[in-house]
């Protein structure tokens, strides 16, 4: 296994990427014409930001040679200032485009598109091939940046993908798969569920962990026994593990990244007695039952949340899970349908612990450090939604059976 290519303050150096001796990072490179250049900055990040220079000069000077630019083109010169992305988001624009764009508007003549072919592209994408509205919105995310860098770029003069599936998700509201959670006292129930089920008490420790941390599914399987700090009560949440195939791999299998899914999302969550207490209930658990850590990705081990085998659980198996258990509790509450619970993912469970937050007045900015954000709009986004839920559950009962309209 190749060992991780890292600087001397533990950052992640990719290809082309050295630390000199005097303290300087270089980034080696071969231009269009075959030569080799270098470039030296102070900082990694400068050198990031230098890199991406390169990389769209020198897709112009190739580019200027064509009498069209296409959008599959302009996707090129796109995608390698990306340079800041984690790899698996990257694999994932990379898979995305691939499959749904690169053979369809992505042949189009650039300063041809306009956004009647957008919005019909999208249309005849869900009424042919069946996408969903989920789906769709991922392209989107994809085709307004792209579509962003050409006006950026002064090669066209409005972005055509600008609010470009509005009438689309006006029409299907339906269709959105929206992922909520649940509330403080819901929560409390359902855990509770857990924690006194020999069924599913062995489940206990990672949901309610991650109900009670915010942390996302692939930040909680990468978590050590060294992040989890019990004299001072935190977790630290420094790096993540996601399951994806890497260009010239069989098949897919898990990759550690240096760092969480943003720069924000490094961060030092605290926790109280209860979650400590889950803790040390998934230790004696693997100790009683002799599971300890086999497992090694990219350098990092000794994991937390282990299955039988003492490796890193699948996704997939947690979330089969999760569902099987939300189904176990509702038939013990389906004469009682206020106390029903929606289906929940793991990401549900990140969901759960802002509308928690929510619930105890939490201040916004804290919030958002707690969360992992980087743009605060994310957490106002969330905050705004979650109060209004929460006020009309509050009117609803307090103020039941009086009229209302």
């Amino acid at each position: 296994m190749t060992a991780l290519k890292v600087d001397s303050k533990g950052n992640q150096l990719f290809k082309g990427e050295r630390e000199r001796k005097d303290g300087r990072y270089e980034f080696r490179y071969t231009n269009y014409k075959g030569e080799k250049k270098s470039i030296y900055t102070h900082r990694l990040q400068r050198l990031r930001i230098e890199e991406a220079k390169i990389a769209f000069l020198e897709r112009i000077k190739i580019i200027n040679n064509l009498e069209e630019l296409t959008l599959n083109d302009m996707y090129e010169m796109w995608i390698v200032t990306k340079c800041d992305l984690k790899e698996n988001t990257l694999i994932g624009y990379q898979s995305t485009y691939d499959s749904y764009v690169r053979n369809n508007l992505g042949k189009y003549n650039l300063e041809e598109i306009k956004k009647i072919d957008v919005k019909t592209y999208y249309r005849n994408m869900m009424l042919d091939k069946s996408l969903s509205i989920e789906t769709i919105s991922r392209i989107q995310n994809i085709l307004y940046q792209i579509f962003q860098h050409a006006v950026d770029s002064d090669i066209i003069m409005k972005n055509p993908a600008d609010k470009a599936m509005n009438d689309l998700r006006r029409n299907h509201p339906k269709r959105l798969n929206v992922r909520k959670g649940i509330y403080e006292k819901q929560a409390d129930a359902f855990t509770d569920f857990m924690v006194s089920s020999e069924e599913f008490i062995r489940w206990y420790p990672i949901f309610y962990i991650m109900i009670h941390t915010g942390m996302r599914l692939g930040e909680a399987l990468s978590l050590r026994w060294c992040d989890v700090n019990f004299e001072k009560g935190y977790v630290d949440v420094n790096h993540n593990i996601s399951y994806y195939k890497r260009e010239g791999e069989v098949k897919a299998r898990y990759h550690a990244s240096t760092g969480t899914k943003t720069i924000a999302g490094n961060r030092k969550i605290p926790f109280g007695r209860k979650v400590e207490k889950a803790f040390m209930m998934e230790k004696e658990y693997q100790v009683k039952n002799g599971i300890s850590c086999i497992q090694e990705i990219d350098g990092y081990n000794d994991f937390v949340f282990l299955n039988r085998f003492g490796k890193v659980y699948d996704p997939s198996v947690l979330n089969k899970t999760l569902t099987r258990i939300v189904e176990k509790y509702n038939m013990l509450h389906e004469d009682k349908q206020e106390e029903v619970l929606p289906h929940l993912s793991c990401h549900s469970l990140r969901h759960t612990y802002a509308i928690i937050l929510c619930e105890r007045d939490v201040n916004i900015k804290v919030m958002q450090k707690l969360l992992g954000h980087k743009d605060i709009s994310t957490t106002m986004d969330i905050y705004t939604q979650i109060r209004q839920e929460f006020a009309f559950e509050e009117y609803a009962r307090r103020c039941k059976g009086e009229e209302s309209y």
